[in-house]
């Protein structure tokens, strides 16, 4: 009688604490747990429960059980949830099609996720599940209710960001080494063309200061031939006038 009173003890205190046992779900409570959670996690598009979507799901299991105890709690609502979706990728896993009863309702709301089922090549990541303690209570807090599964694709996603981000900085790299290449060119040929305009000049002006000098000789030459004819002029003069006396 001892022994009977103990095991009953023993099973209301594991109910309270942790998750509860995973065989206390019937059929018809899952059910209503998958589609009371279905319905909060489309209309947070597909983001995160927080802990009062949990209670709302709780309240709605419990509702549609007509009240029989123990009663499920949020953290059990969840608890359970995140062992439907272990067995929902196992049951993916296998070949097609799966007789596991949930898993179309499942794959109905997960399956077609792009962000879940997005694969990153070369990566692979390995999430460890936090150990849960049955024989302590469970604070209830919005940051202990964050799915294992959405913590998993928002790793994977970051590195995808990472990745794409990688991508476009060299993309702008290229660009702007193509922008300087063409600054460049056009600095090079502006440079040229000046080169080219200053050596014109250069030429031009020698051209002209020779064509200066050529017609200062000319004209040097010019004024000794005229005073060399004056002064032939000036002494065949003065010799005819002293033929002339003698």
């Amino acid at each position: 009688m001892n022994l009977g009173a103990s095991n009953h003890d023993h099973n209301a205190h594991s109910s309270a604490a942790g998750g509860g046992r995973e065989d206390c779900w019937s059929d018809g409570a899952t059910s209503t747990l998958i589609e009371a959670w279905g319905d909060r996690y489309l209309r947070l598009n597909r983001g995160n429960l927080r802990q009062k979507n949990w209670q709302e799901v709780a309240d709605a299991v419990n509702s549609d059980r007509g009240g029989v105890k123990p009663k499920k709690t949020d953290v059990q609502c969840k608890n359970r949830m995140d062992t439907l979706k272990r067995k929902y990728k196992l049951e993916r896993g296998k070949l097609p099609p799966s007789k596991w009863t949930f898993f179309n309702r499942i794959d109905a709301l997960i399956g077609g996720d792009p962000s879940a089922n997005k694969k990153l090549p070369g990566f692979t990541f390995t999430i460890k599940p936090k150990p849960k303690s049955l024989s302590q209570g469970v604070k209830s807090t919005e940051s202990s209710f964050d799915d294992g599964d959405d913590d998993e694709v928002r790793k994977k996603q970051r590195v995808e960001d990472v990745g794409l981000s990688d991508g476009a900085a060299c993309r702008e790299l290229a660009r702007a080494i193509l922008k300087f290449g063409e600054i460049y060119e056009r600095m090079e040929s502006t440079k040229q063309q000046q080169m080219m305009e200053l050596e014109k000049q250069r030429i031009e002006f020698t051209k002209d200061l020779e064509f200066q000098r050529m017609n200062m000789l000319v004209d040097a030459q010019l004024e000794m031939e005229k005073l060399k004819r004056q002064n032939h002029f000036t002494c065949s003069g003065k010799k005819q006038k002293s033929e002339n006396r003698s």
